[in-house]
């Protein structure tokens, strides 16, 4: 599905409205899903963005410009048609905001006005494009946003330690617990370090990437299949029957062990 397309308004529920007369609010069953505020002046791309993400499974708060803050939101998407130069940009806005924030472009439409933000960024991508990949690269930046929040606990860990293992960060090292040692190779660490960072908890496939790869690129799924397995052949896993990192089927992947910290 392209996500604009003439055809919309024959295709698209009509967005609830809200309290505010800039704002309407979708997805009000989604409680516990991740809330994404909107920002699209054009009424007929908003409202197939809002059907969208709501179908996908995110909580939508809709607005039409950029006047006012957002409400409490994990994410901002903006899909602005370009800004005359003397219209002076929102506060809020000249600064980045305290949440990721997703650009949507319209180079074809309004070319050489793309609106200045003052800062980069997480993900900017051009309209047209598929809802698969405006949903992949959403969750690829939520995911980044939830490992940097714990990143930023964890930047002083020097060392690991989980069921007899040791991980020296820096370094890159894991040392056996009957003292052997190897360098890892960076992907196949910072998957592991992602892991250790929640362990016993499930991390999917979008977050791992994000971890490795980063939120801004686009990584096949698959390509994940190296790290573990790397990691799985250090830690001398049964490929059958692993123990330490166990697959989640259709999900992703768990640390199963206690993990202590030295910083």
């Amino acid at each position: 599905m392209q996500l604009e397309n003439p055809d919309l308004t024959r295709r698209t529920r009509p967005p609830a409205q809200a309290d505010c007369p800039h704002v309407a609010a979708a997805g009000v069953d989604a409680i516990f899903a991740p809330r994404l505020c909107l920002v699209d002046p054009n009424p007929v791309t908003r409202a197939l963005l809002m059907e969208v993400l709501h179908d996908k499974g995110f909580d939508i708060v809709a607005a039409t410009d950029v006047a006012a803050m957002p409400p409490a939101i994990d994410a901002l998407v903006l899909a602005l048609d370009g800004m005359p130069q003397h219209v002076r940009r929102p506060v809020w806005l000249m600064q980045k905001p305290a949440v990721p924030v997703i650009v949507l472009d319209r180079p074809h439409v309004f070319s050489g006005r793309v609106m200045p933000l003052g800062f980069t960024p997480d993900a900017r991508l051009e309209l047209p494009l598929q809802s698969r990949k405006l949903v992949a690269t959403i969750r690829q930046v939520l995911s980044r946003a939830r490992l940097d929040a714990v990143d930023a606990g964890h930047a002083s860990v020097r060392v690991y330690r989980f069921s007899g293992w040791t991980l020296h960060a820096a370094a890159r090292r894991l040392e056996s617990p009957d003292g052997v040692s190897v360098t890892l190779g960076k992907q196949a660490c910072e998957a592991l370090k992602a892991l250790l960072r929640f362990p016993r908890q499930v991390l999917t496939r979008q977050q791992l990437t994000a971890a490795i790869w980063g939120a801004d690129r686009a990584i096949p799924p698959r390509m994940l299949d190296g790290p573990i397995k790397q990691l799985r052949h250090h830690l001398g896993e049964d490929v059958r029957f692993p123990r330490l990192i166990r697959t989640v089927v259709g999900v992703g992947y768990r640390l199963d062990a206690d993990v202590d910290t030295t910083r």
